[in-house]
């Protein structure tokens, strides 16, 4: 993860490596001071339905995400003491009908809660011969009492990075820079990499569908209301390729850290950055449109008045 703090900008990226020890490195950061801040109950952003951010042979998302109780969002472990609130918090959506999604699903018993980050996408073969969602998945038991494997997911704090890519049947969920967070004494049962074997097979979306950040589209057209919302916590420089980034490219963007990476500019093993279709930096401060800062225009617009967040309060 990174987090910046005081006015020097200095942040740290918490590094997940094998048996997830977590070694904290200081890194200079810099650059824009926003993040966009929801207030956990109906706001978000959305940028209208454009075929350039609905990819069909080939996708990547990404995106910085912290869900801190502090930021008023819900934390990375399940607060709910009645197992009567399994739910779901969208950091990017546009699931309705079809298309893809990065969330936060909370489920679990009041002993046992659990927590896992998850990918969608919906795709015209699952390898079962018809359309469908697939659904990788990290993370799992969260409790601190005993039981089953406890999971990082737990320890989490500060920014975290997600990634969700798709390609020729292929489909991937990344943790702050890796593909492959199930080693150790976790509970082993998530699955990060799904592989549907069909080598010829598209995403499938709603005509006119618009994408979510903080919460999941509801319908095709309809962009003044979603559903799933982040029930609090920042969002940060979201991202859409036309192309399935690989694992060293997706290193590179973790490793850069919070807006640390020109993505329309070769870095390293970065080097999709024709593929960028939309990029929403969330430097405006004030307002209710963000740009896209690609080279497209998917303009997106603030809906029921979510706010900024000045990243040296963090």
């Amino acid at each position: 993860r990174t987090s910046t703090c005081g006015s020097n900008r200095t942040g740290y990226i918490i590094m997940l490596g094998l048996g997830f020890n977590l070694a904290a490195t200081p890194v200079l950061g810099g650059g824009p001071p926003f993040s966009l801040k929801l207030d956990g109950t109906d706001d978000f952003m959305v940028a209208s339905h454009d075929s350039s951010i609905m990819p069909t042979a080939g996708l990547t998302v990404s995106a910085w995400v912290n869900l801190d109780t502090e930021h008023g969002a819900t934390g990375w472990v399940n607060p709910d003491n009645d197992d009567s609130d399994d739910h779901d918090e969208y950091v990017v959506g546009c699931i309705a009908s079809g298309g893809y999604g990065i969330y936060i699903s909370y489920a679990g018993t009041a002993s046992n809660p659990i927590t896992q980050i998850r990918g969608a996408v919906r795709v015209t073969d699952t390898g079962s011969g018809s359309a469908g969602y697939l659904f990788p998945v990290w993370g799992g038991i969260t409790s601190t009492t005993g039981g089953p494997a406890l999971h990082e997911i737990k320890d989490f704090t500060g920014w975290i990075h997600v990634a969700l890519t798709y390609a020729s049947g292929v489909i991937r969920l990344y943790i702050n820079g890796s593909n492959d967070l199930n080693e150790g004494a976790v509970d082993t049962s998530a699955n990060q990499t799904i592989d549907t074997g069909v080598t010829d097979n598209a995403i499938v979306y709603a005509a006119n569908l618009p994408l979510m950040i903080g919460a999941d589209a509801i319908n095709a057209g309809i962009e003044s209301s979603a559903q799933n919302h982040l029930r609090g916590g920042l969002v940060d420089d979201v991202a859409v390729w036309s192309a399935a980034i690989d694992s060293d490219g997706i290193a590179v963007i973790y490793n850069s850290g919070k807006v640390g990476l020109n993505l329309l500019a070769s870095s390293g093993n970065y080097d999709n950055q024709s593929d960028l279709e939309g990029w929403w930096k969330f430097e405006e401060g004030s307002g209710t449109s963000i740009a896209d800062s690609s080279s497209n225009s998917n303009t997106g617009t603030l809906v029921n008045s979510p706010s900024f967040s000045d990243n040296t309060s963090e």
